[in-house]
């Protein structure tokens, strides 16, 4: 067995256990929590969420040498990105993704790590935000979920 293969064994192994978590996780919010915002629409195969993808971090977190080289180096070997730069603006890794096809599906769709299952991911109290081109939108729940109030005298 080769170096690259015993990688290969563990990298994927790891990734179980990453969309495992990802699955409860999932199970857990769509049980004991009521969305706010209900997806619409559909991907288009664009590629935009694949060319510039943010992932959150803290001022702290991206200021630290240390965490940045381990969280970018975890990152493209576990998911294959490619590192582009840190976004002070909005405190973010940009990223870009190794395994979009030139006709913008995934060439690794079924280890495709979570946060290109959970595209995009619809914050419990902020209204999305879709990049440019996009097929998704959104439309709020209040209305839907709304429990009618008795009035007085009723």
């Amino acid at each position: 067995m080769t170096k690259r293969t015993i990688m290969k064994a563990i990298k994927k192994t790891l990734m179980v256990f990453v969309l495992a978590d990802n699955f409860l996780t999932n199970l857990i919010k769509s049980l004991f929590f009521t969305p706010k915002y209900r997806l619409t629409g559909k991907c288009l195969k664009c590629g935009s969420c694949c060319r510039r993808i943010l992932l959150k971090g803290t001022p702290a977190q991206l200021n630290s040498p240390l965490f940045r080289f381990v969280a970018v180096k975890w990152i493209e070997w576990l998911f294959e990105f490619r590192f582009i730069e840190v976004d002070e603006e909005s405190c973010c890794l940009v990223f870009s993704c190794s395994n979009q096809n030139a006709d913008g599906t995934c060439g690794n769709y079924f280890w495709r790590p979570n946060i290109c299952r959970n595209y995009p991911l619809i914050d419990h109290f902020k209204e999305p935000v879709f990049l440019p081109g996009c097929g998704f939108n959104f439309e709020n729940c209040d209305n839907i979920f709304t429990v009618p109030t008795k009035r007085k005298g009723n």
